[in-house]
């Protein structure tokens, strides 16, 4: 008798799970949020791409203010492959010149998203900067965590990097190989 009731009910469970990634993916690219210059960045536009590479920053977080070469570069080598780059400052803790003096220091080319309500942030369950995710174009998280294993805890980190989790996970991504790892465990400061 059980099994004829979990033969009846797996149809029910199927279509249950299919509704709510289907609605995961619906939210994230209905997504709008503003840049730091003022202008609306529609995550729909993501739908037709490869896939993003979106990090969490915070300005006064001295990891982020670490990797501010490490950044420029994987802009630079991300966006050549066709993948989109962008970064994210969530909540209201830090001004927009904050903000703006923070990119300008790290010379930053790749847009800043305000995420005030941690509309973004809740989506993806963001929790630390710096703080990576690789989305497909498919809206599901491919590779979430650190940029690299610099960091290995909080104020500690290793002379020399020896693996560079987000730039193996889009190489792999392009490849159409598995993410290994598909996620680490991000150090830095905590969103708020």
């Amino acid at each position: 008798m059980s099994s004829r009731l979990l033969l009846m009910l797996l149809p029910a469970m199927l279509l249950a799970a299919s509704c709510v990634q289907q609605k995961t993916k619906t939210d994230f690219f209905s997504l709008e949020l503003q840049t730091l210059d003022h202008e609306t960045f529609s995550f729909q536009i993501l739908e037709s791409g490869k896939a993003t590479a979106i990090i969490f920053l915070q300005p006064e977080c001295p990891f982020c203010n670490s990797y501010g070469k490490t950044l420029r570069q994987l802009d630079s080598a991300i966006t050549k492959a066709g993948i989109t780059f962008i970064a994210v400052v969530a909540g209201k803790n830090y001004p927009e010149e904050e903000i703006k003096v923070y990119r300008e220091h790290n010379r930053f080319t790749f847009p800043i998203l305000l995420d005030p309500d941690f509309v973004l942030q809740k989506r993806l369950n963001a929790i630390i900067t710096p703080e990576v995710f690789l989305v497909n174009n498919k809206g599901e998280t491919l590779y979430r965590g650190l940029i690299d294993n610099w960091a290995y805890e909080i104020g500690k980190v290793r002379p020399m990097v020896s693996e560079h989790y987000l730039m193996d996970a889009v190489t792999a991504f392009l490849k159409n190989r598995p993410i290994q790892p598909d996620s680490t465990k991000a150090i830095g400061c905590y969103i708020e």
